[in-house]
C-alpha cells in the first residue's frame, strides 16, 4: 500500500489521470481500424451504406459526451446495429466524465504554474490511447478476430478502477487562492466587512455566459472543437476511403493511425514551452503547419505512385501539428478564467469556475467527436475526397487568424480589461 503522501502527489494523481484519459481513448478507439469491416462482415450491411454508419457510429461518441466500462461488453457481443449504436453512446458519457473531472483535479492539485506541462501529459496520453487503440484493435482483429479485438480492454480497465480508487484527493482550495490573492493585493478586512474579505461583485449572470463572453476562451475553445473535428473526421473517413480506394487492410489502417499519433509523444515538450513562453506561438506554429498537412492530403487520390507512403508523410505532419496546437489551447482556456477573475473579483463566486470550464472544454472535444465524423463523411461522400481536405485546411486557416490576434491576450482584451476594471470602480 502506497503511503498517503504518494498517492495524493501531483506525480501520482497526474498520472492517475493520464491512465484514466488513456483507457477512455484506447476504449473508443479499438474499434476504428475494424468497423467498417465488422459492419461488412459482422452485421451485414450493403457495401454503399457502411461510410454512412460508420460515420454515424463514430459521431455518436461525442454526441453522447454532450457509464461505464459495460459498454465494452456491449460492443464484444453486439452482432446488430442497435446494440452498436447504444455501446457508442454509453462510451461517450464515460470519457466526458473522465475528462472533466480528471482537468478540474489536476488543476486543483497541480495549479497554474505547471499546469501547461501536466496538459501536454494528459495530450500525450489521449494520444497514446488513440495510437494504441487503432493499432490493437486493427491487428488482434485481423489475425484473432472479432472477440479478441476487447481482451486488453477489460484488463486495463481493471488496471484503471484500481488506480483511481488509490488516488487520496488533497486539492487546493479555489476559495482560499482566490483570497490569498486578494489579501496580496492590499485588501484587509475591518470590523465592518465581512470576515471573508471582498468578494468582488454578486453574480448576477451564467459563469457560462462569463466565460463565452471573454475572446480569449471562446477563440481557444472553438479551436479546439476545429482541430479535434479534423481528428475524429478522419477516424470516420479514412479507414472506409483507403479500404475502398487502395485496398488496405485492417492492419494497415492501423498502421496509419500509428503514424498520425506518434508525434503526440512530445505533447509534454509542448506543455513545457507553453508555461514558459506563453500560448501564442506554439498554438500559432501548430496551425501554420496544420494548414498545408490538409491541403496536401487532396493529393492522395486513386492512380497516386506510392500512396501509402505519401499518406504516411503528410499524417504525420498532421500529428505533429495536433501536438504543436493542442496543449497551448488548453492551458488558454485556464488562462481566459484565471484573467476574468482578476479583472472581476468574485465573479464566478466563492469557488471560481473551473470545473465548468473544463465542462465546457469537454464539450467542445465531444462537439468535435460528433461534428467530425458528419461532415466529413458528407462531403467525402458528395464532393470527395480532395473536396474534404481542402475544407478542413481552410477551417485551419480561419482558425488560425482568431488565435494569432487573440491568444495569449491582444491590444482588444486588455481594452475589455481595463473597461471592466473601471466598471468596479
Amino acid at each position: 500500500m502506497f503511503a498517503r503522501e504518494i498517492r495524493s502527489s501531483k506525480g501520482f494523481v497526474t498520472f492517475v489521470v493520464c491512465v484514466a484519459v488513456f483507457t477512455d481513448m484506447l476504449l473508443s478507439n479499438l474499434i476504428v481500424p475494424m468497423l467498417p469491416y465488422a459492419l461488412l462482415e459482422r452485421v451485414g450491411l450493403p457495401k454503399e451504406d457502411v461510410q454512412k454508419w460508420n460515420s454515424i457510429l463514430l459521431a455518436l461518441y461525442g454526441g453522447s459526451q454532450m457509464v461505464g466500462s459495460s459498454t465494452t461488453v456491449l460492443f464484444a457481443v453486439g452482432t446488430t446495429l442497435p446494440i452498436l449504436l447504444i455501446a457508442r453512446i454509453l462510451q461517450g458519457l464515460s470519457g466526458a466524465i473522465t475528462f472533466t473531472i480528471g482537468s478540474t483535479l489536476l488543476f486543483d492539485v497541480i495549479g497554474k504554474e505547471g499546469i501547461g506541462r501536466a496538459m501536454g501529459y494528459t495530450s500525450m496520453s489521449v494520444s497514446l490511447g488513440i495510437l494504441t487503440g487503432p493499432v490493437a484493435g486493427g491487428s488482434l482483429y485481423e489475425y484473432g478476430g472479432y472477440i479478441h479485438v476487447f481482451i486488453p480492454a477489460f484488463v486495463l480497465i481493471a488496471v484503471d478502477i484500481i488506480l483511481r480508487l488509490m488516488v487520496v484527493c488533497a486539492p487546493k482550495s479555489q476559495f482560499q487562492s482566490t483570497h490569498k490573492n486578494s489579501s496580496k493585493s492590499g485588501d484587509t478586512a475591518t470590523d465592518t466587512e465581512p470576515l471573508l474579505g471582498k468578494t468582488g461583485p454578486a453574480i448576477t449572470r451564467s459563469p457560462f455566459l462569463v466565460m463565452l463572453s471573454s475572446a480569449r476562451f471562446t477563440v481557444a475553445l472553438l479551436s479546439l472543437f476545429t482541430i479535434n473535428s479534423f481528428s475524429n473526421g478522419f477516424d470516420g473517413v479514412l479507414p472506409v476511403y483507403v479500404y475502398q480506394t487502395f485496398g488496405i487492410r485492417p492492419s494497415q489502417v492501423a498502421a496509419l493511425f500509428l503514424i498520425l499519433c506518434v508525434p503526440t509523444l512530445f505533447s509534454p515538450v509542448t506543455g513545457t514551452l507553453t508555461d514558459r513562453f506563453g500560448a501564442k506561438w506554439p498554438a500559432t506554429a501548430g496551425l501554420v503547419l496544420m494548414i498545408p498537412s490538409l491541403i496536401l492530403l487532396r493529393l492522395i487520390v486513386p492512380n497516386v505512385t506510392a500512396p501509402f507512403a505519401k499518406l504516411a508523410a503528410l499524417l504525420f505532419s498532421m500529428g505533429l501539428a495536433i501536438t504543436i496546437a493542442n496543449p497551448p489551447l488548453i492551458t488558454e482556456i485556464t488562462s481566459a478564467v484565471r484573467e476574468i477573475e482578476q479583472a472581476r473579483p468574485g465573479v464566478f463566486g466563492p469557488h471560481g469556475a473551473f470545473a465548468q470550464a473544463y465542462g465546457l472544454l469537454g464539450c467542445s472535444f465531444a462537439a468535435g467527436s460528433l461534428v467530425g465524423p458528419l461532415y466529413a463523411g458528407f462531403v467525402k461522400e458528395k464532393l470527395g475526397w480532395p473536396a474534404m481536405t481542402l475544407l478542413m485546411g481552410v477551417l485551419s486557416s480561419i482558425s488560425l487568424v482568431f488565435v494569432f490576434l487573440v491568444t495569449g491576450g491582444s491590444a482588444f482584451q486588455r481594452g475589455q480589461a481595463a473597461r471592466a476594471s473601471t466598471d468596479r470602480q
